[in-house]
């Protein structure tokens, strides 16, 4: 009983140390921005760059939500008959059986086209219809609109019209209005978005943190998107002062949410989506 008893105290003793050194190496964050203090997760294209599958499509961003992320960035396109598909290189030639831009193509050209570089083989591209209408709780979530405007078209007015009309359409089909965000490297774009519905939450995706902080108060936007790189904890302060939601992307690594974290955005955008989850919740 004597040695049961003497094993028991160390057993004991060494889970107490055990805890306390789990405890004293999670690191803790003290978050002040303007979301209530706490950071939205949101996935690169999902679970984000060289992870278990290719970027925007429907197992990826499954995957993100299901793992706990609050959402997910989407690099959002318009198909020549103006459906919109997740899909982020300019030319399907890059990473597809397609070639072509999107904007050439029809979606009965697209729907049944597929990733072939390895080892992203056989993932289909996803139009955000078919995206949207299998995600169940869907408004338990927050998506953001990276809205790539390449086109061939010499008429980018009407381009740009029927891109933000397909935008007001799938947003109103779903009831999306508090869960979308949308980005633009495009001033003129998201300007056109504004006036079609001044409650869209339209961030500006900048050259430099000091041109989008101008052009984001000079249009009354709801923020800035900018890589974690090219803002500092200061500026995104001083975004925070002018009532400018931030959110930051290119956090490709543990170290990477570490540090964007600890400058307190309102939005991170993660390639590491499990790790972010797991120190902020």
């Amino acid at each position: 009983m004597r040695f049961r008893s003497i094993f028991m105290k160390k057993y004991i003793e060494i889970f107490i140390l055990l805890i306390l050194f789990i405890s004293c190496n999670k690191e803790e964050f003290s978050v002040r921005n303007l979301n209530g203090n706490k950071i939205i997760i949101l996935g690169h294209g999902g679970m984000g760059i060289e992870q278990t599958y290719p970027m925007d499509t429907y197992e990826s961003i499954l995957k993100c939500i299901n793992t706990g992320a609050d959402g997910t960035e989407i690099d959002v396109q318009l198909t020549k008959d103006s459906v919109l598909i997740a899909y982020h290189s300019k030319d399907f030639s890059d990473n597809t059986n397609l070639k072509g831009l999107v904007n050439d193509l029809n979606w009965n050209d697209i729907k049944n086209g597929y990733y072939t570089i390895t080892p992203y083989l056989n993932y289909s591209i996803i139009s955000l219809e078919e995206l949207f209408s299998n995600i169940h709780n869907i408004h338990n979530y927050k998506f953001t609109f990276d809205c790539k405007l390449h086109t061939n078209s010499i008429n980018t007015v009407a381009f740009q019209d029927s891109y933000i009309n397909a935008i007001s359409d799938i947003i109103d089909k779903y009831n999306l209005q508090d869960n979308v965000y949308i980005e633009s490297h495009n001033i003129d774009f998201l300007k056109k978005l504004q006036e079609i519905n001044t409650d869209f939450k339209l961030f500006i995706y900048p050259s430099s943190f000091e041109k989008g902080l101008e052009l984001a108060i000079d249009n009354d936007l709801f923020g800035i998107t900018i890589s974690t790189d090219d803002i500092s904890k200061e500026q995104i302060e001083t975004a925070h002062i002018n009532n400018l939601y931030v959110a930051v992307w290119n956090t490709n690594s543990k170290n990477k949410n570490i540090e964007a974290v600890k400058k307190n955005p309102d939005f991170i955008q993660t390639d590491r989506v499990e790790h972010l989850i797991k120190i902020l919740k």
